[in-house]
């Protein structure tokens, strides 16, 4: 079993921060060079950080060229908790206080908010049983309510990757059980704030995708662990679960002692039992992830290889009548330029997507 975590994500968002001191303030209230991609049988998103992709396109062609080959339909954007008390909306409130979320809106983006708490150490902190993490999310809604006054649906994955941030890890037991139980009606009251406001809102736990492979009953561990949350996803719009396996299916991983089984084979798992509790099912953040591999977050030939198990028709038709729609890419400077094809990949895969083809097989 791997897990792959958002640690150095968190040092590209201070750097994002200090870009936008100086981005060019002329940019609010207009819309950037591409407009978003039309509706599609699934909706496709892409984003660590909004504001750097979508300035990113004016100076850099092959980040207008990745654009334009997905076509999101959604940008993605975190609120992350990194001292275990506070969340950090210092990056939403610039976007706010500048208008970008209001041009992006009118570009005929949605936005995706991802929430996560940082998990150096375990336990984590109390961020996401806190009222101070109601409070922010009801703050972060009403600057999204103003920027899209049209409704547009926008999407909320909560508390992604909680299942490891306990003690044992990835374990719903009589260890884990207070903190899980608070966390559960922590996620309902931030739907409900959320809703209050942005009614159309798809709201929605984000699990660790690699839960579903593995399974220890007799610990609550893995598989095992996510029964007791039934009654919450039941009670949310949707399941949201990352992928983020580095290797491609089948190459040897040292972990688990096995060839891997791949993003593809771990989204169909995550699809096959999470479609119990709720049909409408998305991939919050997709991303192959060994650093070292690639400058931009994770491995480019893992990209390419799962793209082309990810168009064929049994598969999107496999996953689509689980409930599965919704797609976000993470990091997307791993298509940038076209390493290994990826950019080809995914591009062959939005293509297919869109001719829709496959739903009828």
């Amino acid at each position: 079993m791997n897990r792959y975590s958002r640690r150095q994500y968190l040092q590209g968002l201070f750097a994002t921060s200090m870009l936008l001191t100086f981005c060019d303030r002329r940019f609010a209230g207009k819309e950037p060079v591409l407009q978003a991609g039309n509706a599609t049988r699934w909706h496709l998103g892409v984003g660590a950080d909004p504001a750097q992709l979508i300035g990113e396109i004016k100076a850099n062609p092959a980040v207008r060229e990745l654009v334009q080959a997905w076509s999101p339909d959604f940008l993605t954007g975190w609120l992350n908790c990194v001292n275990g008390k506070q969340g950090d909306l210092s990056f939403w409130r610039i976007w706010h206080r500048q208008g970008l979320l209001s041009a992006w809106f009118s570009a005929g983006y949605s936005l995706q908010v991802i929430t996560w708490e940082d998990d150096t150490k375990l336990p984590t902190g109390d961020y996401h049983i806190s009222q101070q993490y109601l409070e922010d999310l009801e703050e972060l809604a009403g600057y999204i309510r103003k920027a899209n006054p049209k409704g547009r649906q926008t999407y909320w994955t909560l508390a992604t990757e909680f299942s490891y941030w306990r003690v044992p890890a990835d374990t719903y037991n009589a260890q884990t059980e207070k903190y899980y139980q608070k966390l559960m009606q922590n996620l309902l009251q931030a739907r409900a704030i959320i809703k209050r406001q942005l009614p159309s809102a798809w709201v929605a736990p984000s699990w660790g995708g690699w839960i579903v492979t593995f399974d220890f009953p007799n610990k609550g561990s893995g598989r095992s662990m996510i029964p007791p949350f039934a009654q919450m996803m039941q009670q949310m719009d949707g399941v949201a679960f990352q992928s983020m396996r580095p290797r491609p299916a089948g190459e040897f991983n040292p972990e688990i002692q096995r060839p891997d089984p791949g993003n593809p084979e771990q989204i169909r798992q995550c699809c096959e039992i999470f479609s119990k509790y709720r049909k409408s099912l998305m991939v919050s953040h997709y991303e192959p992830s060994i650093k070292e591999f690639h400058p931009n977050g994770g491995r480019a030939d893992t990209v390419t290889r799962d793209f082309a198990i990810m168009a064929q028709p049994s598969w999107l038709k496999t996953v689509s009548d689980m409930g599965l729609d919704k797609f976000s890419l993470m990091h997307y400077g791993l298509y940038k330029n076209n390493p290994y094809n990826a950019l080809d990949a995914a591009k062959t895969f939005k293509g297919v997507i869109q001719e829709g083809e496959w739903a009828l097989g």
